[in-house]
């Protein structure tokens, strides 16, 4: 049994990821998890449990994530609260990856990195269909709205993928000061891209002309409000624009305009999803936008022959709209993958558990 902490998970994608190996790789292993779930969603991926401590010293809310694929069994366990934030300690977790015939307990991974590491492959598996890295013609510049790890690794992985076509990254937070933080550690990794940063409540700073000039934008926001304003985008339909969405879990929560969400629906244009049905139980662009399952088009089916028939790009001004929220097949994929690939002397090995 592996016990794979956070540092192993970081220099193992650190070592392995190029853009070969995540479209070779990476993508196809994420891909096969989500065509998996979506022939048995209620029985591969059932009802999570999520109950407050009952211990009067705790604030936080501890959520229970199973997951029984075929190829995917474990569960993903992870807690949080305002406790833990005051704290810095944000979300902990971690998942459990078992064999999918008996049941053994292979690995422990933390669930730190892994999340966010899938989530934002997620998010590529929709931005890779939409804009082919290599072929398509793009705007030079990327905008994250947002500064966490999930923020990180969606810039990260679009950096390598679109290697040579991105010469500047825009990243916008509530605060300044934590967007100068990510930027200078993403500088560090990319010497040859500029990056800008921004607070996203000061429009007077001129960020705005930056995200105009950005084909790919991502939301990674807590946001309660629109943070991504439709008049911030470039109308050009000489341009693609793909706009992925992670940041609202909640129905009171959302990133993008609702207005632009509206009209999108009215004009028949379906938003790509991980999930129909966990997406419209928490994303607030789609709940208070109306939306029904009819008018989503989940990853998966992109990925079909028959996929290219589905209208998920407004003509007008050739913009893609995605949103995630995530599943816990990802996590079990993922960190199968890495359970599967990690050197035994890069993690903890126990015998006889």
């Amino acid at each position: 049994m592996k016990v794979i902490t956070d540092t192993a998970v970081i220099e193992f994608l650190s070592k392995n990821l190029t853009k070969q190996s995540i479209l070779e790789k990476f993508q196809p292993a994420l891909l096969s998890g989500l065509t998996s779930y979506a022939k048995d969603p209620d029985h591969i991926v059932p009802p999570r449990i999520a109950q407050p401590s009952n211990n009067p010293e705790s604030d936080s809310t501890h959520i229970y994530m199973p997951c029984i694929a075929p190829q995917e069994v474990g569960i993903k366990v992870i807690s949080g609260g305002p406790g833990n934030n005051a704290k810095g300690l944000g979300f902990q977790g971690c998942v459990l990856i078992m064999d999918e015939i008996t049941g053994q307990l292979e690995a422990v991974c933390n669930a730190n990195t892994l999340t966010a590491f899938r989530t934002a492959l997620a998010s590529t598996l929709g931005l890779t269909k939409v804009i082919k890295p290599g072929s398509t013609e793009i705007l030079p510049e990327l905008t994250v709205f947002g500064v966490g790890l999930q923020g990180y690794w969606h810039v990260k992985l679009s950096l390598i993928l679109y290697e040579g076509q991105i010469s500047q990254v825009n990243i916008l937070n509530r605060t300044l000061k934590n967007a100068e933080i990510l930027a200078e550690k993403l500088g560090k990794e990319f010497p040859k891209v500029k990056f800008n940063s921004y607070s996203y409540q000061d429009e007077s700073s001129g960020f705005i002309e930056h995200v105009q000039n950005s084909s790919i934008i991502f939301g990674c926001t807590p946001a309660t409000s629109p943070v991504i304003k439709q008049s911030y985008l470039n109308q050009d339909a000489r341009y693609p624009k793909f706009i992925s969405l992670i940041g609202s879990y909640k129905p009171h929560m959302i990133e993008l305009d609702l207005e632009l969400c509206k009209d999108l629906r009215k004009q028949g244009v379906s938003i790509i999803v991980d999930s129909k049905e966990h997406t419209l139980h928490e994303a607030g662009e789609l709940i208070q936008a109306e939306y029904t399952p009819q008018q989503l088009v989940e990853i998966y089916e992109l990925y079909k022959e028959d996929g290219s028939k589905v209208v998920i790009t407004d003509s007008r001004s050739n913009l893609t709209v995605q949103k995630i929220v995530g599943l816990s097949i990802m996590d079990l994929s993922m960190g199968k993958l890495i359970k599967d690939e990690i050197n035994n002397h890069d993690c903890i090995n126990i015998e006889n558990f």
